[in-house]
């Protein structure tokens, strides 16, 4: 079940990315632009929090860029591999940065078919459907942040470039979506390798 604008400060625990980061402290992703910073503050059930970059990377297909990824957990989380990170139910974020723009029908079949890479049909089915649907209503273009936020208890928490947001119940469904960049079956080991680097 998903949940549109506006969605209510009691499910959403954790404040949108980018609020409160600390832009004195970046980390740059080799090959791109892009740099991501080290911490960033967030409210976790309505108390102040922090969450601290775990790592980040390139996606490439075609030897083109895609987007920048990052990885956040919430500061003092015991994650010490990519497979902790993956499973850790804490407060936790990937952060996309497009390096081009794509359509929304691009951007749902490639998330379906990464999920389904570790999580075939039928796991997940309803999860999946709610996000597929909710990245064909949209177009991220180049420059946009997407942001994947996990809520211990509630759900994964995505938001477009301020422009269109969802919440997708089940306390589940996040470690398919990190499975995507962490899993066995994953996008790449270098991005692997690279979300997992400050661990």
């Amino acid at each position: 079940m998903t949940a549109r604008r506006p969605l209510t400060v009691a499910l959403l625990t954790l404040a949108l990315a980018g609020a409160g980061a600390l832009a004195a402290d970046v980390v740059g992703v080799p090959g791109s632009s892009t740099r991501f910073a080290t911490t960033t503050e967030t409210t976790i059930d309505g108390k102040p929090g922090r969450l601290t970059l775990t790592g980040a990377a390139l996606r490439q297909k075609f030897y083109f860029n895609v987007y920048a990824v990052a990885s956040y957990i919430q500061e003092g989380a015991k994650a010490r591999t990519p497979e902790d990170l993956a499973a850790a139910d804490c407060p936790k974020r990937l952060e996309l940065v497009m390096e081009r723009t794509v359509d929304g029908k691009e951007m749902a079949e490639a998330f379906r078919a990464a999920i389904r890479l570790n999580y075939p049909e039928p796991a997940f089915g309803a999860e999946v459907g709610d996000l597929i649907q909710f990245m064909r209503g949209q177009e991220a273009r180049k420059g946009d942040h997407i942001v994947l936020t996990y809520v211990p208890g509630v759900g994964l928490h995505c938001e477009l470039a301020g422009r269109a947001e969802v919440l997708i119940k089940g306390a589940q469904f996040h470690r398919a979506v990190w499975d995507i960049y962490l899993g066995k079956n994953n996008l790449g080991e270098e991005i692997k390798k690279g979300l997992a680097s400050r661990l």
